[in-house]
């Protein structure tokens, strides 16, 4: 019995690896040590639990954990450095798994997965940001949802006077939504009491929604020319790549260098298509479902003003749109701007526009 003479054995030289299936209430833990699973069990949520036992259980070993990305950040993570765990956190799509482990997927089954797979060193941690960088993150995604809310509140709005068939003057744009198009919004008076408060209830939620983008984005940009101020403006000499588009790739890549190629940044990305090869056959797929939608959503709209104010990305997709739909054309151009923002960002020299 392992437990009752551990205070007499030295592990020292040993491993020990630890799967841990997080959640609010609880991990499920699976322990692995000379090949042997010792023990599977549930323990409260908390690092320091998890030291304790291993640290009573096996003195002098190294510990090595990991747990799959989630709900719970990287709080645990740190935390678990700190106390000596050598731990990594996974992207759950590449934990190894069979088909009889997905048809009973449980707690137990994910935490010995987790185990099995770090001993025989077959995961990859992603890239944990600082906790600075990390909530710099955190703002710059708030602003993102921000903008997200508004534009669906303007839809509603937009529906609302459709159903109801009001139009705006001709002499409005409201496109553009100036102030002239809401001053016009604020006057319209339905026939009755509840269409009027139904216009009112929504004008408030774009007003407040409004707010809300403009704040975050005014605290956004002074957070970024503290501590990025050189990299904010030297990202905006690219074509295409304005102040929230350079924001974006500031808060979602923080460091360029640790991209080994730019096929990894791209793999990042998004740009990279499914591939479904057998044999002869190596039938391309649309792009792969694993992405950094802000990433990649932000940078397809860039391309499009980038081709006014680079003639060679102009020149590029005009030769390539008569064979193939601009829909996808816009997502090579989005490749190439990506790639110049990768090299921009690594010389550190103002981007120039190239010559036809």
């Amino acid at each position: 019995m392992l437990n009752k003479f551990n205070k007499f054995v030295d592990f020292t030289g040993h491993n020990v690896y630890a799967g841990l299936d997080v959640h609010d209430k609880s991990w499920t833990t699976t322990i692995i040590v000379d090949n042997i699973e010792h023990r599977r069990f549930t323990q409260p949520p908390d690092p320091m639990a998890l030291h304790n036992y291993l640290s009573s259980h096996f003195p002098g070993a190294s510990y090595f954990s990991a747990y799959e990305a989630g709900f719970c950040g990287y709080h645990h993570h740190r935390k678990l450095l700190e106390l000596g765990i050598q731990n990594i956190v996974i992207n759950a799509a590449d934990l190894p798994v069979t088909n009889k482990e997905k048809m009973n997927k449980n707690d137990h089954v994910d935490s010995r997965r987790l185990a099995q797979a770090l001993q025989k060193n077959e995961l990859n941690a992603i890239y944990v940001f600082g906790p600075e960088h990390e909530q710099f993150r955190s703002l710059f995604r708030m602003r993102w949802r921000a903008a997200k809310e508004h534009r669906r509140v303007k839809n509603r709005i937009r529906s609302f006077l459709h159903y109801y068939g009001i139009n705006p003057p001709s002499d409005l744009k409201p496109e553009y939504w100036p102030l002239t198009f809401i001053h016009w919004l604020d006057h319209i008076i339905l026939p009755t009491k509840a269409g009027t408060l139904s216009m009112k209830y929504l004008l408030k939620a774009y007003h407040n929604t409004r707010e809300q983008l403009l704040e975050v984005t005014r605290q956004l940009r002074n957070e970024v020319k503290i501590h990025y101020p050189n990299l904010y403006r030297l990202l905006m000499t690219v074509p295409g790549i304005g102040p929230i588009v350079s924001m974006g790739l500031i808060a979602e890549i923080g460091d360029m260098t640790r991209f080994k190629s730019y096929r990894h940044l791209s793999s990042y990305v998004g740009f990279i298509p499914n591939s479904h090869q057998s044999g002869e056959k190596d039938p391309r797929g649309r792009l792969t479902y694993r992405s950094n939608k802000y990433l990649r959503s932000m940078l397809v709209e860039a391309a499009w003003v980038a081709m006014r104010y680079d003639p060679a990305l102009m020149k590029y997709f005009k030769e390539r749109v008569i064979k193939q739909e601009a829909k996808f054309v816009i997502i090579k151009v989005a490749h190439k701007l990506l790639n110049r923002v990768r090299q921009v960002w690594i010389s550190g020299n103002p981007y120039q526009t190239a010559v036809i």
